[in-house]
């Protein structure tokens, strides 16, 4: 408060000293949320916040700018609570997964089979998707080295 109230003694701010410090402080308020987080503050009804009034709402403006922050950016409450459940969800299929291929592979069933395929196919899979290919493998290469066989055909 002694920030926004430039050190005078028992200071009160108006709504219009108010927003001229808050746009000094660079928080990129826009004039209808400064006039709210004013109003807020402003328990008196006097139009005008004083010390006391600025501190006992502190925490709130700091809550709405994180959750504005937070809503700029895509962040809820919602998300995050849909980010943890589809998170467990998998996790849940993860060991679920995991609890059947083992007690697959040490059953000796037809149920191990399908799971060492499984695994064959996933690792094939990883493999193809992480190594690179080779200038011989491109689309271009492949579609200019049969170009040069066709005209080395007709010639």
């Amino acid at each position: 408060f002694a920030l926004l109230s430039c050190d005078v003694p028992n200071a009160q701010l108006s709504l219009e000293e108010f927003s001229a410090r808050f746009a000094k402080l660079d928080l990129q308020l826009s004039d209808a949320r400064k006039e709210q987080l004013f109003a807020f503050l402003d328990v008196s009804g006097d139009n005008l916040v004083d010390q006391k009034e600025f501190c006992d709402g502190w925490d709130f403006l700091v809550a709405q700018m994180i959750d504005e922050a937070a809503d700029s950016m895509g962040v809820s409450e919602e998300r995050i609570a849909l980010t943890l459940l589809a998170l467990v969800t998998w996790l849940t299929f993860l060991f679920l997964f995991l609890f059947f291929a083992i007690r697959g592979w040490f059953s000796e069933g037809s149920f191990q089979a399908t799971v060492q395929s499984m695994a064959i196919a996933a690792s094939g899979a990883m493999t193809k998707a992480l190594r690179k290919k080779t200038a011989g493998e491109s689309e271009q290469s492949i579609n200019k080295l049969v170009e040069s066989f066709s005209s080395a055909e007709t010639s």
